[in-house]
């Protein structure tokens, strides 16, 4: 019994022994700790926009009946551009009382009916003019509202890979720079942290909220799409030797 307690009593020893001097060593050691920031530029290849179309009536069928068939319109519009339906959804649908309020008193003035699509066009890199024309055509309807136009890249995969291999290098050659000035060397990467993965920046015209009405309307548009940032931003921590 004496000689297991004894047993006992040096494996305990020794693992406090071997924490000991883990502890001592975390502590001794020296590190640097730097943020790298990874930008590539890209032209967006798609554009993205929501199309509404709204009539107030005397009777639900009427302002339905009018939606409907403007709807139809710049569905046939869609269709004749080659736009698939999978790039087209309908994001709102609704058909609401319309009040005035005069003298303190409430009065039903119609029937109002409102429907909202969304709609996604590819390939704008390799046919620049198609969104124009789209947008000319679209706009050429009465009364119809375009807005949120967006500018984006369809796939990001790679061009995120990118950023990522960017921001680490800018990282390292920090961290090299800061270890050479107090006569140290970079050992390995004790840590490392995302801050933010983001594409961030469109042009112009990108999230506009100007609704286009076709009244006095004239003219082929014009729309320069720029230049997209997709950004990785990461903080990394390095042991130095």
């Amino acid at each position: 019994m004496i000689k297991k307690n004894i047993i006992i009593v040096i494996i305990l020893c020794t693992v406090f022994l071997l924490f000991g001097c883990t502890l001592k060593i975390q502590e001794n050691q020296s590190t640097v700790t730097v943020t790298g920031i990874g930008t590539v530029l890209v032209q967006p290849d798609m554009v993205q926009m929501s199309i509404s179309y709204s009539y107030l009536a005397q009777t639900t069928r009427e302002a339905k009946e009018e939606v409907d068939k403007r709807i139809q319109q710049i569905l046939d519009i869609l269709k004749a551009e080659k736009i698939e339906d999978a790039n087209i959804r309908t994001v709102s649908l609704s058909y609401d009382l319309e009040y005035d309020y005069r003298e303190g008193r409430t009065i039903i003035i119609g029937q109002r009916a409102q429907q909202t699509i969304v709609v996604s066009i590819n390939d704008i890199v390799n046919n620049p003019d198609r969104f124009p024309l789209i947008l000319d055509r679209i706009t050429a309807i009465d009364r119809v509202a375009i807005r949120n136009i967006s500018f984006d890249t369809e796939n990001k995969t790679e061009l995120f890979v990118q950023s990522r291999e960017l921001a680490y290098q800018k990282a390292l050659d920090k961290a090299n720079q800061y270890a050479a000035l107090s006569g140290r060397k970079i050992d390995k990467v004790l840590s490392i942290s995302e801050e933010r993965s983001r594409d961030v920046y469109s042009y112009p015209m990108a999230q506009s909220n100007v609704a286009f009405e076709a009244a006095g309307y004239r003219g082929a548009s014009s729309v320069p799409a720029g230049e997209q940032e997709v950004t990785t931003e990461i903080t990394i921590t390095f042991i130095l030797k």
